[in-house]
């Protein structure tokens, strides 16, 4: 604002930034944040009219008290919404229950957004996202990328919404099978890729040894424990 006299979006719109081809990781404290007190309300309408998408991460921001107002509103805005996850652990039916509770939080009403909704915008809004219609939905000439679920599983159940039950109850413990481009890579709940037994114990290691190094990258020479902010996060995602 001190430089150009316009918010981010603004500028990134007069520079030519902003399109369908363009993604905004989390554009959360856009120009109607409540945080911000902003007096311009056209952030989300840049986003809109351009077609860019907001790559929407609701969990490693609301561990600082942060939400984005809201899913909802950007839905309505007519904002295309991707949903990633970039922060520990990489649990991406978890990251879509929080974006769905967060919505309704921070929208102050229980009907801001629906599982559909979510469920959209973590499949054929990512694949939107990408230009690729060939992503996000099962269709003929799409890729075979799905993933099986047993709805048998006790925490599906009763079964009325499927969606729903996995997202706001399951989880993954409910996931048995997940096939990407046709290739099965996850069989009966475990990874086929690697040794996940041997992984952890690799990463265990690795983990004592980042936080034995961690004074050393620290300007007060602080240990892991003692650093600000960082000793409740998991040691593994500071690493």
């Amino acid at each position: 604002m001190r430089r150009h006299g316009k918010t981010p979006i603004e500028w990134l719109r007069q520079i030519g930034v902003l399109g369908s081809n363009t993604i905004i990781g989390h554009a959360i404290f856009l120009d109607h944040h409540s945080w911000l007190h902003w007096p311009t309300r056209n952030d989300l309408a840049h986003l809109a009219e351009t077609g860019t998408t907001v790559a929407h991460c609701p969990t490693v921001f609301s561990r600082r008290g942060i939400l984005l107002e809201d899913f909802g509103r950007y839905r309505a805005a007519g904002v295309n919404l991707g949903i990633g996850t970039d922060t520990f652990p990489h649990n991406f039916v978890e990251e879509l229950r929080t974006a769905a509770i967060l919505a309704r939080v921070a929208a102050g009403q229980a009907h801001a957004v629906g599982a559909a909704d979510i469920f959209t915008a973590a499949t054929i809004g990512g694949a939107r996202t990408l230009g690729r219609d060939d992503l996000g939905r099962m269709a003929p000439g799409a890729r075979a990328d799905f993933l099986m679920v047993d709805i048998e599983h006790p925490a599906m159940q009763p079964l009325y919404d499927p969606v729903r039950s996995l997202l706001y109850a399951a989880g993954e413990r409910a996931i048995r099978h997940v096939f990407v481009g046709g290739q099965q890579i996850v069989r009966d709940g475990k990874a086929l890729a690697f040794d996940y037994a041997d992984a952890s114990a690799r990463l265990q290691m690795a983990q004592r040894r980042a936080i034995e190094k961690v004074p050393g990258f620290d300007w007060a020479g602080r240990a892991f424990a003692g650093l600000s902010d960082v000793a409740d996060a998991p040691a593994g995602h500071f690493v």
